[in-house]
């Protein structure tokens, strides 16, 4: 049976997606926006910032639902984007169950530095890790009613994972395949 983690920016849902081949993450940017050559810019570095031709997609957020439910039982867990107002209450009311995973608001700090190394623009950092709009996130996301993991300082999403028996196996992908892949984009570069 397919979980679907709705976890909050930088818990690690990216990381985990490259590392375990039973694992998707469905990154909401591509869904929301139309923005036309999409895969040429870091997706981190679009998250947040002004790109030309980046307009909402009309068709958001059916189009990230749909896609959700495309994939539940193809991989053992799909991440998607926890945001209390613009995909939470879609996948309610498609009948989609999920779990919350948050950083406790004594880890935000972490988080923004998280936030940096991977290089979200300037104005995606300060929303995302401000206090303030962590406890009025907060208050929409138990307004849900859902199942809210709470990740310390130093805890990823692949940490907790691996640490609670009652979810499913990660499924490592092949090591060896990873690296050819990128020994062969760093050839054609």
């Amino acid at each position: 049976m397919t979980k679907i983690i709705a976890g909050f920016g930088g818990v690690g849902k990216t990381m985990l997606a490259k590392k375990y081949k039973n694992v998707l993450d469905l990154e909401s940017t591509p869904y929301k926006y139309l923005i036309e050559n999409y895969e040429k810019y870091d997706a981190e570095a679009v998250k947040g910032q002004s790109i030309a031709k980046k307009e909402l997609n009309p068709d958001f957020p059916h189009n990230y639902v749909a896609a959700v439910k495309e994939n539940i039982g193809k991989y053992d867990y799909i991440l998607v984007w926890a945001h209390p107002e613009q995909s939470l209450p879609h996948l309610d009311k498609a009948g989609i169950d999920y779990e919350i995973f948050l950083p406790t608001r004594e880890a935000l700090d972490e988080y923004r530095q998280r936030f940096i190394n991977r290089g979200n623009s300037e104005e995606y950092v300060n929303r995302v890790s401000s206090k303030e709009g962590y406890d009025k996130r907060l208050l929409q996301w138990k307004a849900l009613n859902k199942p809210i993991v709470y990740l310390e300082a130093g805890e990823t999403l692949e940490s907790y994972l691996l640490a609670h028996k009652e979810y499913p196996k990660l499924s490592p992908r092949d090591i060896s395949l990873l690296n050819l892949k990128k020994s062969k984009a760093d050839i054609e570069r």
